[in-house]
């Protein structure tokens, strides 16, 4: 479901809402009533099969991702009415609807930008390459040390950033970034190439070098 068929649901009909991500991200911003089931946690299966399967079950994360693989599980023993966020608590998020933070609540701050310093980033008159990630996502971190060597690689040809879509709500907000990871090319704030999801080194060097011909023509 996308948010707005979500939201209607979880108000009409019964059942149970649960967020499946870290324990960290459910308290710097979850769905009101949501329970929260750690995704990650070697118990989380048999937990979650401990579910009742008389009623509607509601599933979320940040992106989908985690939540569908747990809506399949369900869907695996016998559970006939579970629903997922497709595009999870960053589709919510950029559509306004209501979130609830916790009190105790620690914000991520590595890696964190705000849309006035990333819009002088890339109206900088360089190439900038933008590593849209957050630290829960598996090919965000398998990524992470290609990203790394890019960065080393091509320092003063094109500049090398990572941002964190966790601390960096805002931003995401502002873009209407909804999944990652994510990446793009940018040149005077304009998009050269954009890609979501895993992609090799040497495809990322075929762009980097084709952007950095055209620069020097």
């Amino acid at each position: 479901m996308n948010s707005a068929e979500f939201e209607k649901h979880i108000k009409d009909f019964s059942g149970t809402l649960l967020d499946v991500r870290t324990i960290g991200e459910f308290k710097n911003g979850h769905i009101e009533e949501a329970g929260q089931l750690n995704y990650y946690a070697l118990d989380f299966r048999q937990k979650l099969l401990l579910l009742p399967k008389n009623q509607p079950i509601y599933l979320y994360c940040n992106t989908g991702y985690r939540s569908l693989r747990a809506a399949e599980i369900l869907a695996e023993n016998g559970y006939e009415k579970v629903f997922n966020l497709e595009h999870g608590i960053m589709e919510w998020n950029l559509k306004n609807l209501p979130i609830q933070v916790e009190p105790d609540a620690k914000p991520d701050t590595e890696n964190k930008m705000e849309l006035d310093e990333f819009t002088a980033l890339i109206n900088s008159g360089e190439l900038v390459f933008v590593d849209f990630y957050a630290p829960w996502c598996a090919p965000c971190r398998k990524m992470m040390p290609m990203i790394d060597s890019l960065k080393t690689e091509y320092n003063g040809q094109i500049t090398v950033v990572k941002i964190n879509a966790d601390a960096s709500k805002r931003l995401m907000k502002s873009l209407s970034i909804q999944s990652v990871p994510n990446l793009i090319l940018y040149k005077n704030g304009k998009s050269l190439f954009t890609h979501t999801g895993i992609i090799s080194k040497s495809e990322l060097e075929n762009v980097f070098k084709a952007n950095i011909s055209s620069r020097i023509k």
